[in-house]
């Protein structure tokens, strides 16, 4: 059994006695309710579409000794997983892991045996989807207008679809998934090599003997370089046969460089960037991706006397592509994929193969390629012990849960609101750093965050005494909005790519926002810091998070485990324990065809259904001058004195990344205390931020600390001792203080202006066109001045067919979306939310009611679920409402209707109908409980403080 260098409460979950060279029999599962584990019989299955087919044939393929398998298959196969290899730097014997042999066997399975070239005819002879009444097949194909094949398939339980385009029907394309660490480069060499060999001694082969090998940025490209430059990697690897040796010379032409290649025998390695259709250019980088990629091809070729990489691959007698990170070329609409298959209708015979490697080989709505052949995953890595071992740390031990997501984080106080994280962070690291000193390695650990900003200000943090390290021992990296590296920061990112693993290395953090590209295949990460806004919605992968630290490192005893622990924000951990056995499952559209987005406007034929709107200027603001009649004395403690008697520990929980068992958990001291005043001052901020008033530093930051000194725990206390430090360090504890003195003073400063229209008589058919988009498809009704009816839910399309069928109402209209008049401006009323900040509330309706006494005007808010902030919306609208109705001598009345009650009353006849229906009691309408009017002052409800059904969003001032 094998031991962790880091030493944790359990042993790690492992499959005994598994030999990454051999066939996996076994997996590790996870038993339910349990903080346990199991080893399952059988191999983990995939469920990509064509994958549990194919490994099957190829395993029956295997078992038969390759039988149909041409010679140089077999000899190869022979050379490559059967016979012994000493090779320098690797135990004796050497082998190949299985996942590679798995790969190459497949490819040679493919182009020899399958019979099937085409990618639809794999679909149809090897995919494996259930059926279901859309698909009784379980796929279906079609072609658009343009001549792109595509195929829909039924995608996950609930029986929705997915629709994704196919390659050219004359171009063989297979995607191999393969766990990042597991040797995707290898088996590029493999096919290289057994491609060569085909052609060259299998009689009618259409493979070629030109290869051109795809990088997607200069850092993956630098990787490449290194291995296939001069055919290093060929003669470093046992990959050809003694005999053969002299036939296999390949002519490496790197990017930028100007040779000619023969018609065959040709290896191009390039960015994908030196491959596009047109690139204008001069001798001279234009900017810092040009600095990256090297220089454009010339646009007066003649001229120059050269040709471009893409000219002279278009010349070649046949080509095999090799794209590494492959699911960064996948969309016919980049102009790399564009490139790629015009080398390919320019060719005579074509692009022979088409080979794409990615850990995550997915198109950009997270579908999985459907031409994926093979898949090795991360979880079966792990358990071949050929990457470390990840560790999903999050916190433990209260009911509270994790700190909050930060919301409105800036550079000034990013390292306050992440500075648990970073502080638990930076303790892990040490303890990885005193286990790895036995072996002299040096541990790092990688932050990663939003901004360039974040990072100045989260490296900045770590040099302060509080952390202790030194400028040499932190490395800050820039990207800019593409992800690349910015061109200052080049030199040192390259530098620290070759040589953060080495024993010279002196960099300890990397902070950074580009640790989702590709490419950072450095060793020595062992703790991986994620803060950023990472959600499944964005279709962050797991292996893009964590996948820089997966790498083993060098030098370390086979039978001592490693692994990479990784802490951050809830939301980043949330989709790592949710997504990472199964590995980014892709996100599914509705069995319908994709909603085509609609312009919505207002139309001339329509407008006896206009409606008068007034729009009006905002009505409450802070006057900073009350902060000074604050008394702290009058304010209520939040804790008791026993609350802070002991000084604060947080316990952090550890759990195996790929089957999600615990396997420790450590008191996390917090490391060096800040000193009061940091603490106070980061308090100070964040009521600034959260209460909205800007520049009142001065004013606020004594308020705090009077507060904190005398009524926090109800008797004097002093902040600057450990024990009470400890606890305004903890975020739970400033978090609380926030709310509540950004509340309170929110509220003392808050005063009411008088009523200002900036436009009375605004009407909605000024509204200008705008586009609308969404899952729903778009609604027509009769009694609006508008062509559709914008909706952003079910709940929202029922209750617009309501109205629009309600006996009494004679117009209304949507309000969340529309862009009033034709200057810009937004019907919208503000409020005091419940921070203490002035925020925006944007209603969902306005209708005419026709009424015995004449027609009434109604603002209609339609909710979901009531959240915080909601009455206090309701009571701006109120008073808005009755403003309004005394400036103009309108009636304006307002009204929520909660789904919970619409639900029970939707078939009444009439708005009347449903307003009485809604009444507790037969009473005025005055005095309704939901359909309120203007006179009633509700009192705050304690909810959230969000509204997740995207129907009415708030906008803080």
């Amino acid at each position: 059994m094998a031991r962790a260098f880091v030493t944790y409460d359990r042993i790690l979950p492992e499959v005994h006695d598994r030999r990454p060279w051999e066939k996996p029999t076994s997996h590790l599962v996870k038993i339910e309710a349990q903080p346990e584990w199991k080893e399952a019989e059988g191999r983990r299955a995939s469920d990509r579409l064509l994958v549990p087919k194919i490994r099957a044939a190829v395993d029956e393929w295997r078992a038969s000794g390759y039988t149909g398998g041409s010679e140089v298959t077999k000899r190869l196969f022979t050379l490559w997983f059967e016979e012994e290899h000493p090779v320098a730097g690797f135990p004796a014997p050497f082998r190949y892991y299985f996942g590679q042999r798995e790969a190459v066997e497949t490819l040679a399975w493919l182009v020899e045996c399958s019979g099937e070239r085409d990618a639809q005819g794999m679909l149809s002879r090897y995919g494996t989807t259930a059926p279901s009444a859309l698909f009784p097949l379980g796929l279906a194909f079609q072609t658009t207008m343009d001549g792109r094949r595509q195929v829909r398939r039924r995608s996950g339980d609930a029986g929705s679809s997915v629709e994704q385009d196919l390659p050219p029907e004359n171009l063989r394309r297979y995607a191999f998934k393969m766990a990042t660490g597991s040797g995707k480069t290898w088996v590029m060499a493999m096919a290289i090599v057994w491609a060569w060999f085909h052609r060259r001694r299998v009689p009618g082969s259409d493979l070629s003997t030109n290869f051109l090998i795809v990088a997607p940025n200069i850092i993956v490209y630098q990787r490449l370089e290194k291995d296939f430059a001069n055919g290093q990697i060929f003669r470093t690897l046992p990959l050809i046969p003694p005999e053969w040796s002299a036939d296999f010379s390949p002519r490496v032409i790197l990017r930028g460089e100007p040779t000619e290649p023969e018609s065959s025998g040709n290896l191009f390695l390039t960015n994908i960037h030196q491959l596009y259709e047109s690139r204008e250019g001069s001798d001279e980088p234009a900017n810092p991706v040009e600095a990256l990629l090297g220089k454009k091809p010339h646009k007066d070729l003649a001229a120059s006397g050269e040709r471009s990489m893409l000219e002279r691959l278009k010349s070649l007698d046949g080509l095999v592509v090799l794209n590494d990170e492959a699911h960064h070329v996948h969309d016919d609409d980049l102009a790399w994929s564009r490139s790629l298959l015009g080398i390919h209708s320019a060719l005579p015979g074509g692009v022979s193969a088409w080979l794409d490697f990615s850990a995550t080989p997915k198109d950009q709505d997270g579908h999985f390629f459907p031409w994926t052949v093979c898949d090795y995953p991360l979880a079966q890595a792990v358990e071949d012990r050929i990457v470390k071992v990840p560790i999903i740390v999050t916190r433990a031990g209260d009911s509270a849960g994790p700190p909050a997501e930060p919301d409105r984080v800036t550079k000034a106080d990013v390292a306050e609101k992440y500075g648990y994280w970073l502080r638990a962070a930076v303790e892990r690291w040490k303890e990885h750093a005193e286990a790895y000193r036995e072996v002299g390695i040096r541990p790092v650990l990688f932050v990663v965050t939003e901004r360039n900003a974040y990072a100045d200000a989260l490296a900045a943090r770590l040099l302060t005494k509080e952390f202790g390290f030194r400028a040499p021992e932190v490395l800050v990296i820039h990207t800019d909005a593409d992800g690349e590296i910015r061109k200052k920061d080049l030199d040192t990112a390259r530098q620290a790519a070759r040589d953060i693993d080495e024993r010279r290395n002196r960099v300890k953090v990397v902070v950074s926002v580009m640790m989702l590209r590709e490419g950072w295949d450095v060793r020595n990460v062992t703790v991986v810091l994620g803060l950023r806004p990472f959600t499944a919605k964005a279709n962050i992968l797991p292996e893009q998070v964590i996948g820089r630290g997966l790498r083993l490192m060098r030098a370390n005893q086979p039978d001592r485990l490693q692994t990479v622990e990784v802490l951050g924000s809830p939301r980043l951990l949330e989709v790592l324990r949710r997504e990472l056995e199964a590995e980014g499952v892709g996100v599914s559209t509705t069995d319908e065809p994709p909603v085509l987005p609609v312009t919505i406007k207002p139309l001339r034929e329509r407008l006896p259904f206009d409606i008068r709107i007034p729009i009006t200027k905002p009505a409450i603001s802070h006057d900073l001058r009350r902060l000074a009649d604050l008394d702290t004395d009058s304010l209520g403690s939040l804790y008791e004195p026993e609350d802070f008697a002991e000084p604060h520990h947080d316990i952090l929980k550890q759990e195996h990344g790929t089957i999600g068992t615990r396997v420790g958990q450590i008191r996390a001291a917090g490391g060096r205390l800040p000193p009061a005043e940091e603490l106070l001052s980061g308090i100070t901020n964040q009521i600034i931020t959260r209460a909205g008033l800007p520049n009142q530093f001065s004013r606020v930051y004594p308020i705090v600390l009077d507060y904190i000194s005398s009524r926090l725990l109800g008797l004097p206390i002093d902040p600057r001792s450990e024990t009470h430090r400890s606890h305004l360090a903890n975020p739970e504890v400033q978090q609380r203080i926030v709310e509540y003195l950004a509340q309170q003073l929110g509220r003392l400063t808050v005063v009411t202006r008088n009523l200002e229209f900036e436009r009375a008589d605004h009407r909605l058919s000024e509204t200008r066109p705008f586009a609308w988009r969404r899952n729903l498809p778009p609604m027509e009704a009769r009694k609006t001045v508008f062509n559709f009816v914008a909706t952003f839910n079910d709940f929202e399309r029922r209750f617009a067919g309501f109205l629009d069928r309600a006996t009494d109402i004679a117009r209304f209209a949507a309000l969340g979306t529309t862009e009033q008049g034709a200057s810009g401006t937004t019907f919208r009323v503000d409020y005091l939310k419940p921070s203490g900040a002035i925020g925006f509330y944007y209603p969902d309706w306005v209708a005419v009611q026709q009424t015995p006494d004449g027609e009434r005007n109604w603002i209609i808010e339609t909710k979901g679920r009531v959240y915080r902030g909601t009455e206090e919306k309701d009571e701006a609208m109120r008073n808005w409402c009755e403003r309004v109705e005394r400036a103009i001598g309108e009636p304006w009345n307002f009204v929520r209707v909660n789904q919970s009650e619409f639900d029970d009353f939707s078939a009444l006849p009439s708005l009347a109908a449903l307003l009485e229906a809604l009444r507790p009691a037969p009473t005025l309408p005055e005095t309704r409980a939901t359909a309120t009017s203007v006179e009633e002052r509700p009192k705050t409800r304690e909810t959230e403080d969000q509204d997740p059904d995207g129907s009415s969003p708030d906008c803080s001032t």
